[in-house]
């Protein structure tokens, strides 16, 4: 099982490196909130699959710790009357039933083996996305800023016309106005500030795509590798549990 269980977190990491570096989830031209949701939605279910891993892992140790427990005390008390009161049949010594050693080495194997560097690489791949989260939140609220003021510029620009007797033709509030000589301060400085928010908002898409480029790939690339290694590890672990009785590994 942990052979092809290394095996095919291997082959996600190979997909996920050969994956596109650069990813968009964000664009000047997109709206609603559909990418803050995904987002959120991919973050609460990686801290649901670090604490699902851990309780699986949790489980197999309790499992393992139970069972040889139980068979100690079951083959303790068929041997108890012992003249030096030590049963005979306790896991390392001669003579020990050899179910009693296997599940003894079996429950050593297991408990020295770590989940930490996977629920790690998991959390730490949630934590990249809160952040992801945040830059798509505040790339959100520059786009409805920098919206809001178009419109109420194109509204203004359209008064202004109206005010003086001039049609409004078809075309941008931008392209008409910049034409104006007698154009009023409060507009041009109106223009003035949406064009820096349009310049904000441009930026704040760039960082929320190069934020998503660089967690997603990296943080998949170390989920996969921990995994890889754990699994490793794991079969690195139960081939090293032996049948004395037989002189070969389990």
């Amino acid at each position: 099982m942990w052979t092809f269980m290394a095996e095919c977190h291997k082959k996600q990491l190979q997909k996920i490196m050969e994956a596109k570096s650069h990813v968009q989830v964000a664009s000047c031209k997109i709206t609603g909130d559909s990418g803050l949701r995904a987002t959120m939605k991919l973050e609460m279910e990686c801290l649901k699959w670090e604490k699902c891993f851990g309780d699986w892992i949790n489980a197999q140790k309790s499992f393992v710790k139970f069972l040889n427990g139980w068979l100690i005390k079951c083959i303790s008390q068929e041997n108890e009357e012992t003249r030096d009161g030590i049963a005979h049949f306790l896991p390392g010594r001669v003579g020990a039933p050899e179910t009693l050693i296997v599940c003894n080495n079996w429950d050593q194997a297991v408990e020295k083996m770590s989940e930490s560097q996977v629920s790690a690489a998991i959390h730490d791949f949630a934590s990249s996305l809160r952040q992801l989260w945040e830059k798509q939140s505040e790339e959100q609220k520059q786009r409805v800023q920098a919206d809001y003021l178009s419109r109420d510029y194109e509204r203004r620009v359209r008064s202004f016309y109206k005010e003086r007797g001039i049609n409004y033709s078809n075309g941008t509030a931008a392209s008409v106005v910049a034409g104006l000589d007698e154009l009023e301060k409060n507009l041009g400085f109106m223009k003035k500030r949406l064009e820096k928010k349009r310049i904000i908002h441009v930026q704040a898409v760039k960082e929320v795509n190069d934020s998503a480029s660089s967690s997603l790939r990296s943080g998949m690339m170390s989920i996969f590798e921990a995994l890889e290694s754990f699994c490793l590890d794991r079969l690195k672990g139960y081939q090293q549990i032996r049948n004395p009785n037989k002189g070969g590994k389990i």
